[in-house]
């Protein structure tokens, strides 16, 4: 379902800014450059709603101790588990595929139907998933 409706998404936010068909390009290169940048864009989407839909019952009972605060304990992986679903599907999937367009609006007309039709949105949203487990400053320490 992701995929189907991002893909539609950005069909529509391209075809703004290419208003007439170009043939398809292959441009390898473009292509990777395109699936990093969505899943830096996933990532930083998947943070912003895990952030507005975690709720820290220590912080809302007024613990006085740390460890009785989940935003003080939780681990990335420990909040993907728990609010990576309703995260995704809390997304504002019109910003994403602006920001996405936006953000690689110098190579618009190198996103192709060939590119698209193999855009895999689960792949991606299981690459972001890992990529903000992968940045978790608890596993830094």
């Amino acid at each position: 379902m992701f995929g189907r409706v991002f893909l539609k998404l950005l069909r529509k936010e391209v075809a703004k800014h290419i208003p007439f068909p170009k043939s398809d390009y292959d441009c390898i290169d473009a292509e990777i450059v395109f699936t990093t940048s969505m899943v830096e864009l996933l990532c930083n989407h998947i943070r912003e709603n895990i952030s507005s839909l975690f709720i820290c019952y220590g912080c809302l009972e007024g613990y006085e101790n740390q460890l009785g605060h989940e935003c003080m304990t939780y681990s990335n992986e420990q909040r993907i588990s728990n609010y990576g679903y309703l995260a995704a599907l809390n997304m504002d999937w019109d910003k994403l595929v602006a920001d996405f367009v936006n953000r690689n609006i110098q190579m618009v007309n190198y996103i192709s139907e060939i590119f698209l039709n193999k855009l895999n949105m689960n792949v991606l949203i299981e690459n972001a998933k890992q990529m903000y487990i992968a940045t978790d400053s608890l596993l830094l320490l």
